[in-house]
């Protein structure tokens, strides 16, 4: 398996961009552009997300092609919590895309020029082993609390022990990329 840095929550490059990205989540908190279920699922969740939760898993190689997978090591039942996509928040400049890095998921708080960051999960968790597919088994959705965004996965089905673990990537992703074949 390719080394990276294993970080259990999100991150920021400086403690000065930590805070700016708190008052920008906090202004959107403000002028009410959070959601009522992002609000909820934040405080739902709170206490996982504070404690880097995961269920069981394990990382597995597919293929040279698709790398590695993350599979469920223990049945998840539909509505659960599977972890959250962690990483350093940064802002989305040209540096992602010389190479490209796969590892980028938007961050929703814009940077000054009004681009959203991005959670760059070259360091990041396991979740980042998490590969697409058009028929996937978890939700990501974007919760809030305490000033900040966390990016989670909620099971979207009934998922059984030994099987893959899947989101769909959405069709901007695949913008610069080969499509897949599904699995």
């Amino acid at each position: 398996m390719e080394n990276y840095s294993f970080l259990s929550q999100i991150a920021f490059e400086s403690e000065q961009e930590q805070e700016e990205i708190r008052l920008r989540g906090l202004a959107k908190l403000e002028r009410g552009e959070m959601t009522p279920k992002s609000l909820k699922l934040g405080q739902e969740f709170k206490n996982k997300i504070t404690a880097a939760y995961i269920p069981h898993v394990s990382v597995q190689k597919i293929d040279d092609e698709v790398g590695y997978g993350l599979f469920a090591e223990e049945e998840l039942a539909p509505g659960c919590y599977a972890g959250e996509y962690t990483g350093i928040v940064r802002k989305n400049d040209r540096r992602y895309f010389e190479p490209l890095n796969n590892y980028c998921y938007e961050y929703p708080v814009p940077d000054p020029i009004g681009r959203s960051y991005v959670i760059d999960a070259t360091s990041g968790n396991l979740t980042r082993f998490i590969n697409h597919s058009y028929n996937p088994n978890l939700q990501p959705i974007h919760v809030f609390f305490d000033g900040f965004y966390h990016l989670i996965f909620l099971t979207k089905v009934r998922i059984p022990k030994g099987t893959q673990l899947s989101y769909d990537y959405g069709t901007n992703y695949w913008y610069l990329r080969q499509p897949p074949k599904d699995f």
